[in-house]
């Protein structure tokens, strides 16, 4: 019973790792670089296709994000006290004359605390590839999180994971829609 244990175990860390480095390969360009605009973001990514403009980047994702996230209660989690934590999550995303996303993040109690009670934070990367979103925020105890998922029709249906110290502590769904 212990070793089937341990091998879920394995196979669980072995699968995260696996996701976290497709999400980072997908998210980083040729040259290496984590941030660009938006349509240089696109055109790497599909070429032969026509980009789309930053305004229609903006039109489409600028703006106030709400929703909530649920962690998984995955063998390897990092708190199992935290397995089915629900947070109220709100991401606010401008973007500025250079075509470049920033904003702000809030967590609001769902049905647990906010993880180390970080109630806000800082949008810090916002990768965007057709209907495709991806948000980077970093807390004010260091720790990151990335939200993806897609957009349909104002709905965002995705998931996130969270970092600290380069390890990953809490991983889950996510769904938010656009107030604003």
């Amino acid at each position: 019973m212990r070793i089937c244990q341990l091998f879920s175990r394995i196979a669980g860390i072995m699968l995260s790792a696996l996701l976290t480095a497709l999400t980072f390969g997908c998210a980083a360009d040729s040259l290496g670089t984590y941030s660009s605009t938006p349509t240089e973001r696109l055109a790497a990514t599909a070429p032969g296709a026509q980009a789309t403009s930053s305004a229609d980047a903006e039109s489409r994702f600028t703006g106030v994000w709400q929703g909530t996230t649920l962690a998984n209660c995955a063998a390897f989690a990092h708190l199992p006290s935290r397995c089915n934590a629900q947070q109220v999550v709100t991401i606010t995303l401008v973007q500025g004359p250079n075509a470049k996303f920033s904003g702000s993040y809030t967590c609001a109690y769902g049905n647990m605390d906010c993880y180390h009670e970080n109630n806000s934070g800082k949008v810090i990367d916002v990768i965007i590839a057709r209907a495709r979103m991806s948000v980077r925020v970093i807390m004010p105890d260091g720790t990151s999180c990335i939200y993806t998922g897609i957009d349909m029709n104002q709905t965002i249906n995705g998931g996130y994971t969270c970092y600290q110290g380069g390890g990953l502590i809490e991983e889950g769904s996510w769904q938010a829609r656009r107030s604003y």
